[in-house]
């Protein structure tokens, strides 16, 4: 698949940067805003653009470089469409910015479902919409990691839920979680590269092809696998830009894998040591 061979042919690339060149940055960093529309604009329905503000909740860039990645955040949001749950990557100024250098950017929506515009906050109240954008200094590739981020991002909807109106990002579990954000979505590939180095082209045989199971006692790996075989994953693939489809190559939760009989399956255990690949029903491996 195009997503997974384009991501393992550059992942060094992606995985490394130039010390000289970001050295006043971390490798990876994020924020957090509250994203306040116009309020005529978000009663006609129009996508945000122009008339929204964005105020800091929280961020691991320091104060004085935190604002060039909003103000070019900002600008990108108001020269297109943003949509609830899809994120855009958007390279960023290598004049102001260690070259090459992106951001993800996702707006995500905590609102309850459903809600009559009476029943909506009121002009007076904290806004429930956030915006959240994960900046990646001194290196490219986070546009092959988009289908990771967005499920990320969703994730992370109850944590923001739970934020106090005077924001209280510090020491929540909001905070503990997004400073993963890198580990979990993008470095989760070359984990899964070093730990099953003999099996990969079974393991990308099977994601196509078979219905797979993962099992093993580290719910870490196990889950970095999990996200390989769904990236790798045809039926994913075939359903890749539809944000609103529940179904996937293989499911973190179920451990269900491509279409077809269950009885016939793949099961790949994961160990501390690699990953082992067994076969039931017709399948052969």
């Amino acid at each position: 698949p195009v997503h997974i061979a384009v991501a393992m042919s550059s992942v060094d690339e992606l995985l490394q940067i130039e010390p000289t060149s970001a050295s006043r940055w971390k490798e990876n960093e994020y924020a957090v805003y509250r994203y306040s529309p116009n309020k005529t604009m978000e009663s006609e329905g129009k996508s945000p653009g122009a008339g929204f503000s964005l105020s800091l909740v929280g961020s691991s860039i320091p104060p004085d470089r935190e604002h060039l990645v909003r103000e070019q955040v900002a600008t990108k949001m108001s020269q297109g469409s943003l949509y609830h749950g899809s994120g855009q990557v958007t390279t960023l100024d290598p004049e102001l910015f260690p070259s090459p250098s992106q951001a993800y950017y996702c707006l995500i929506d905590t609102r309850q479902s459903g809600l009559t515009r009476e029943e909506s906050p009121g002009d007076g109240d904290v806004s429930k919409q956030f915006l959240l954008c994960f900046v990646s200094i001194g290196r490219q590739g986070l546009d092959l990691f988009r289908t990771e981020l967005d499920s990320y991002t969703a994730e992370l909807k109850p944590f923001l839920q739970e934020l106090p109106s005077d924001n209280g990002f510090s020491g929540s579990r909001l905070e503990t979680e997004i400073k993963q954000w890198f580990s979990k979505n993008v470095s989760y590939l070359t984990r899964v590269i070093k730990l099953c180095h003999d099996q990969l082209p079974l393991l990308l045989h099977t994601a196509v092809n078979s219905h797979v199971e993962v099992t093993g006692e580290n719910s870490e790996t196990a889950r970095d696998l999990r996200q390989f075989l769904e990236a790798c994953s045809l039926a994913n693939l075939m359903q890749f830009g539809n944000s609103e489809s529940g179904e996937a190559g293989v499911s973190v939760a179920k451990g269900t894998g491509c279409q077809g009989d269950p009885r016939s399956s793949v099961t790949v255990n994961v160990t501390e040591n690699g990953c082992t690949v067994s076969s039931r029903g017709d399948v052969h491996i």
